[in-house]
Formats: structure tokens, C-alpha cells, sequence
């Protein structure tokens, strides 16, 4: 029989995830403070939830789902309670968090109706759920370097009956005209933009040129209001995914991430229906944040 994670190694292996997507990151979280509130010691949750938010700073579901959880249990004191309130908001979280794919699902299928030509970037499995049911279009993947989650994507759609087009990144910036629309996912959603991969912001600039509308499909357990997105790092990963070769005097930055301007999207779609820039900005300022994360 295996041994059972020390609460470090979880943290660790989540940390060094760079595959998984945010529900599944979650997932991972929930069980990590579930075990944590079996001893019912506030601090003791509260220090585990913030070092969860530092393993993986770029994803927001991370964020909320501590935040969720703090305001939970914030001011009690009874391990009882602080157990009982504790676990009920984790479970509600991760329900509200599964079940957002399907009802997005159903929102932006409206969006291809009539439409021939998609491009979508990443791998995103809410975006995939969508395509995947839209017979008659073509999509467009870039590969998504440097680990070629548009090659996932796009081998999941043709095995789905999708026709698809896999191109070489640069490549979308000079084919976006050609599409009706542009489809992504999000990892999250703050008052400076949309955080996904890395050329995102480009492809949105290039699609605003060309008159093409801007999707982006995330639930509302993405969006990152001020401070927490003040805490949002988007961090360089290892050089060597890109190349294993010696630059002289250069180096090798690799970034997953970026961040594109919410004033660039036509419209975000979320598990309640599509909601314009105004209603994002309105959203995140609604947010409120925890006493155990004000000092984010």
C-alpha cells in the first residue's frame, strides 16, 4: 500500500503541474483543505490555502475557491463548525466549478450558428466541448508551442469528425481573417484583461484588424478582482521546453501566459449567458474578498 501525501508533496505536486486545466487543479485543492479541516484548526487552514494560491498564481479558480472557503469559515473558532461550514463550501465550490462547462456549453453554441471557419488557441476543454458538437465548420488550431496543446486540441476535434487546420503559431495571425469568429478559453479574468496562452493578446489584436469577433469562455470562478489579481504571476517555466541549445550571451524565457486587454473582447460566456466588458468590470468589483486574504 502507498503512502499517503504529506500536505508539502501535494502542494508540490500541484506547483509542478503544467498540463492539467483549472477544474482539474481545483479538484486537487479541494482534497488538499479537505484533509487540512479534519483538524479544524483555522490558522493552520488558513496558511494551506494561501500557500495552494502560490503554487499555481496564475490560476483564479485557486483564488476563489480559498477565498470561498475563508469567508466561510472567517471569525470562527469552533473546530466543529469551523469543519462543518468549511467542508460545505468546498463541496459547493467544486460543484458550481464542474457543472459551469455544460451551461456555458449550451450559451456559446448559439454563437456558430451560420458559421463556417472557428480559430481557437490552447487546449481548452470547455471550448472543445463546444466545437465538438458544431458539425459543417472548419477549426483553425495554432500549435501552441512550447507543449502543443492546439496539437491536443486538434487531434481531439478530427477524431470527433471536426475538420481542422493545425498551423505553426505566427501562422493564426495571418489566417484570422479568414474566420468567423475566434473561440478561447481563460485561466482568468481580471480588470487588466484575459489571462490564457501565451498569443492570445496578439490574436485578439489581430481579430479587432480584421472585424472578427472575440470569444472568451470561462466561468464567473475565474474572475479575479483587485487585489487578487495584484497576486497573479505570470511566471517563466522551464527554458529547455523550448530549446535544450546554449544561447550565447541571450537567454531562453519561456512564458505560458499572457494577458489581453478586456476592451479587445467582444464578449465573454459564462455558465449565466454572455456578458459585455461593462458587465466584467462590474462583476469583479462586486466580488468580496475574505479578512484571511485582504493582506493578498
Amino acid at each position: 500500500m502507498s503512502r499517503a501525501l504529506s500536505p508539502e508533496e501535494i502542494l508540490q505536486e500541484i506547483r509542478a503541474n503544467n498540463t492539467s486545466g483549472a477544474a482539474q487543479l481545483a479538484q486537487r485543492g479541494v482534497e488538499l483543505l479537505l484533509n487540512a479541516l479534519k483538524q479544524g484548526n483555522a490558522d493552520e487552514v488558513i496558511a494551506l490555502g494561501k500557500a495552494l494560491i502560490d503554487a499555481q498564481p496564475a490560476m483564479a479558480p485557486l483564488v476563489n475557491l480559498v477565498n470561498y472557503l475563508f469567508h466561510a469559515i472567517d471569525a470562527l473558532r469552533d473546530p466543529d463548525t469551523i469543519r462543518e461550514k468549511g467542508t460545505a463550501a468546498l463541496k459547493g465550490f467544486l460543484a458550481n466549478l464542474l457543472t459551469s462547462p455544460e451551461k456555458i456549453r449550451g450559451h456559446a453554441f448559439l454563437l456558430l450558428k451560420g458559421k463556417k471557419v472557428v480559430m481557437t488557441l490552447s487546449y481548452s476543454s470547455t471550448v472543445l466541448q463546444v466545437l465538438s458538437y458544431a458539425q459543417g465548420i472548419e477549426v483553425i488550431c495554432p500549435e501552441g508551442r512550447p507543449l502543443l496543446e492546439g496539437l491536443r486540441t486538434a487531434r481531439e476535434l478530427g477524431a470527433k469528425g471536426i475538420r481542422v487546420r493545425l498551423v505553426v503559431d505566427f501562422a493564426a495571425l495571418a489566417l484570422v481573417g479568414e474566420c468567423d469568429l475566434v473561440m478561447v478559453g481563460a485561466d482568468a479574468i481580471t480588470p487588466e484583461g484575459v489571462v490564457n496562452k501565451i498569443g492570445t493578446y496578439g490574436l485578439a489584436v489581430a481579430a479587432r484588424d480584421k472585424g472578427v469577433p472575440f470569444y472568451v469562455l470561462a466561468s464567473t470562478e475565474k474572475f479575479l478582482p483587485l487585489p487578487f489579481s495584484h497576486a497573479l504571476r505570470i511566471e517563466k517555466r522551464d527554458p529547455k521546453e523550448i530549446t535544450e541549445e546554449t544561447i550565447p550571451h541571450g537567454v531562453v524565457e519561456n512564458f505560458y501566459f499572457d494577458s489581453t486587454p478586456l476592451d479587445l473582447i467582444t464578449g465573454v460566456v459564462t455558465q449565466e449567458g454572455m456578458i459585455s466588458e461593462k458587465e466584467v468590470r462590474q462583476r469583479l468589483e462586486g466580488i468580496r474578498i475574505s479578512e484571511g486574504l485582504k493582506e493578498l
